[in-house]
């Protein structure tokens, strides 16, 4: 695959976007800066998704691990990101974006390993959305989340309302949603967003840790544990399609473009 680093395990590559690393049967993703401008690359979609197969393919990865971590604050990455896609004479970046993750969301749900999400300081929508189509989600004490698609005035894309209506209920799901304040690792535990919360001191190590936990369930038991838990997720793909028509629906009309500047936002 173009654009990597092979080390001495199979598993342990560097590509553009997202690093890997084995730690006996865990498998530890993670993903690098400009995430955002990076999964509008049709190249990276299929590098990422493939990678996954050949994962989700091997015996000796029990547990996968996702870490969408950014060093900047990831409020501010959002924005950036939304602001460089201003400069464009056309959404064909957003529509590539909007599927890659779609995609991505439902290699995830597809996958037969335990996935767990990881995150630490701040956390932008995408990021919440992923952590939520995986099986269980850890979120550092400095974990910070906010809600930027609010100061654009578009929807979350990812299966964001999907999964916390199913989590949380449909009145706790726009309650959240509508959030305009930064919220804490501590309010995310108590939603029931994430599932623990460890220190940041030694972040790595405690979900290392946690993810080794499930190595002592026998796989087959595991496995059918995740299906039926997630039992029906058909209609996933569905709402997925229908969640970027409304998206693009909002990127395409006049009151989105006065909401983030008409002078510097062009659409088709």
């Amino acid at each position: 695959m173009q654009g990597e680093v092979m080390k001495q395990n199979p598993f342990e590559i560097e590509f553009k976007f997202f690093s890997t690393k084995l730690y006996k049967d865990v498998l530890w993703i993670n993903f690098q800066k400009s995430l955002l401008i990076q999964s509008s690359s049709l190249e990276n979609r299929d590098t990422l998704l493939a990678y996954l197969d050949k994962a989700a393919a091997s015996d000796a990865i029990k547990t996968i691990i996702l870490c969408s971590s950014l060093e900047a604050s990831g409020h501010q990455a959002y924005m950036d990101f939304f602001k460089s896609m201003k400069s464009k004479q056309n959404n064909l970046g957003l529509q590539r974006m909007t599927h890659a993750y779609a995609e991505f969301i439902l290699k995830i749900k597809e996958l037969g390993k335990i996935v767990i999400h990881v995150a630490r300081g701040n956390v932008i929508p995408l990021f919440l959305n992923l952590s939520l189509a995986c099986d269980y989600r850890i979120a550092a004490d400095n974990t910070i989340y906010q809600n930027s698609y609010l100061e654009t005035g578009i929807l979350p894309i990812g299966g964001g309302a999907y999964f916390l209506s199913r989590i949380i209920g449909p009145g706790k799901a726009l309650e959240l949603m509508t959030l305009k304040r930064e919220y804490t690792a501590e309010e995310a535990m108590a939603y029931g967003i994430i599932d623990k919360i460890v220190p940041a001191a030694d972040f790595q190590n405690d979900v290392i840790r946690v993810a080794h936990q499930f190595d002592e369930i026998p796989v087959s038991t595991l496995m059918g544990l995740k299906r039926l838990i997630q039992f029906p997720i058909n209609d996933l793909k569905n709402y997925l399609e229908y969640e970027n028509q409304e998206f693009f629906k909002i990127v395409q009309e006049h009151s989105y473009q006065h909401a983030v500047d008409p002078t510097v936002w062009t659409v088709l």
